[in-house]
């Protein structure tokens, strides 16, 4: 039987219950860090736009659907000229520093067998140079958290990634949590 795709931003039925724990542990450890948490708009989303704060800094945070709906009031004109990859569109959890002008995109993967997550691997680059083009004035940190089982599956897609500089972490580390809260500028 054929897994039907469910639309924009959805995975496979298998996809989705392996990668959710990841996801979930990522913005949880995230959550526990943050000191204080000011709403940015009113509670209409499952995700919201907030102002919070974070290793001393103050963050704009803005995962999943929440990204599009603060690029939208962005203000900036250029950003209407260049369109979005498609998979550029949603992080898995995303911090935007206003002070630095950085945007700290985080993205969690996991592949329990065959399947396209070393491809989406590859997209990196890609993902960054269209996030600059949308945003030209801001620094992008693009980083990825990784289920283990990528290190075997996808180890050129890995040495690629040291390659090109993009920061990833295992979700084996015995430092995980201290790794990933260090990944934000």
């Amino acid at each position: 039987m054929m897994e039907t795709n469910k639309g924009t931003h959805a995975g496979g039925e298998n996809t989705n219950k392996k990668a959710a724990p990841l996801e979930n542990r990522l913005r949880n450890t995230y959550s526990n860090a943050i000191t204080a948490t000011k709403r940015l708009q009113k509670k209409t989303w499952k995700y919201n736009i907030e102002e919070v704060e974070l290793n001393g800094n103050t963050y704009i945070r803005a995962p999943e659907s929440s990204f599009p709906r603060w690029g939208k009031n962005f203000g900036d004109e250029e950003l209407k000229k260049v369109k979005r990859l498609n998979g550029a569109k949603w992080p898995d959890d995303c911090f935007i520093n206003k002070v630095s002008k950085t945007i700290n995109w985080a993205e969690a993967k996991v592949q329990g067998g065959s399947g396209s997550v070393c491809e989406k691997l590859q997209s990196g680059t890609k993902k960054i140079r269209n996030l600059q083009r949308r945003f030209p004035d801001w620094k992008i940190n693009y980083y990825y958290v990784l289920d283990i089982t990528l290190k075997n599956l996808c180890p050129q897609e890995i040495a690629d990634l040291d390659e090109d500089g993009i920061p990833y972490i295992f979700d084996t580390d015995p430092e995980f949590e201290k790794k990933l809260l260090n990944l934000i500028k």
